[in-house]
């Protein structure tokens, strides 16, 4: 009896260790799990779809609306570009971009070769997981133009010039598909162009571009002028002209007639010496005068302004202390050609053009000292 009670005993105890042994063995539901982050798809936001971008806006600018996570830490991004839809040809590639706190994330490309299509796309990693890439965008870069520097005409350095100055150049050269061309021409009174007291933007004139300033400027004053050339279509601009320096004086006689008549006396090469050798007669008994008016010719019926640009420039060259036969040389010779023909004193001392004659008035010459009319033919 006393046996089985201690056998009962002992197997029980073998039982409650059994069963202690099986309990610490036991593995207990965790507390917590590994979650794994999501990350949704970015969406492209700029530039717009199939944008045209000129060469000269660059750099471009990618931007998307921030992809949204799960991660706690926020995410960046990943840029690619390239010249195809399937990006087997990449042409830039921008990880690690930090994510953008206005809800788009953007980032600034290096610069693109001219003329082309470009593909792009971005995704989002955030807390070890990439997020796939957005939808694929395409924009066009323009070609590149190049716009070459005016080349100055005149006045070049040093020239004496009337205080209306005709400042032209030869129209630059350019590469690539350039738009329309225009001219910003300025005068300044330093040679580094601190400060600016004339300025205008002409449109490309063909071959040569001028600008003539519409006031005075000072008499007697340096300036100095440059113009810049200009394709607004294209964002482009060249680097400006080489300065160049002028002197102003006063106008001549003909140049101030010229200038009541908007006639541009001598537009391209400047005849040489110096005015002081002629007079303008107005006597009505000698001619009709140098005063703009509209005169008849009527051997061929016709109504013509006078003085007109040839009428001007004889008279110049004749100031200039000129002879006729010299004056209509020079002017065949320096593109200004003319008919005119010389008829000497003292049966005349005129010249004839095709409407009127320049006379000597009273067919005196004094010392190559003129005293001119015009005079109906």
């Amino acid at each position: 009896m006393m046996f089985r009670n201690e056998a009962r005993l002992a197997l029980a105890a073998i039982v409650a260790t059994a069963i202690a042994c099986s309990n610490s063995n036991s593995t207990s539901p965790s507390t917590s799990s590994s979650l794994t982050s999501s990350v949704t798809v970015p969406r492209a936001s700029q530039p717009a779809a199939n944008a045209a971008v000129r060469y000269a806006d660059q750099p471009v600018v990618l931007g998307v609306q921030n992809a949204a996570t799960t991660s706690a830490g926020g995410n960046v991004y990943s840029f690619e570009v390239a010249t195809d839809p399937a990006f087997a040809s990449k042409v830039q590639t921008k990880d690690n971009v930090a994510e953008g706190t206005t809800g788009v994330t953007t980032v600034k490309l290096d610069s693109l070769a001219g003329g082309r299509d470009y593909y792009w796309h971005a995704r989002a990693t955030g807390g070890g997981t990439s997020g796939p890439f957005s939808a694929v965008a395409k924009f066009t870069m323009g070609a590149a133009v190049v716009i070459n520097p005016p080349v100055p005409i005149g006045p070049l350095n040093g020239t004496t010039t009337p205080p209306r100055p005709d400042l032209h150049v030869s129209n630059a050269s350019r590469t690539g598909p350039a738009g329309a061309i225009s001219y910003l021409f300025e005068v300044s009174t330093t040679p580094t162009f601190t400060t600016i007291v004339v300025s205008a933007t002409k449109s490309e004139g063909a071959g040569v571009t001028s600008f003539v300033p519409t006031s005075d400027l000072p008499i007697g004053s340096t300036f100095f002028w440059r113009a810049t050339a200009i394709d607004a279509s294209n964002g482009v601009s060249s680097a400006a002209s080489t300065p160049q320096s002028f002197i102003t004086r006063a106008l001549s006689q003909a140049e101030f007639v010229a200038q009541q008549v908007g006639i541009e006396l001598w537009p391209g090469v400047q005849p040489p010496g110096s005015i002081g050798h002629a007079t303008m007669g107005n006597d009505p008994l000698f001619g009709v005068g140098w005063s703009p008016q509209t005169l008849y010719y009527f051997p061929q019926n016709i109504y013509f302004q006078s003085p007109d640009a040839e009428m001007l420039r004889f008279f110049d060259l004749f100031d200039r202390g000129f002879d006729p036969d010299g004056a209509i040389g020079w002017m065949n010779t320096n593109g200004y050609p003319t008919a005119a023909l010389w008829y000497p004193p003292p049966e005349k001392a005129v010249l004839g053009l095709h409407t009127v004659y320049i006379a000597a008035r009273g067919k005196v010459v004094t010392n190559a000292t003129w005293d001119i009319v015009l005079r109906v033919e």
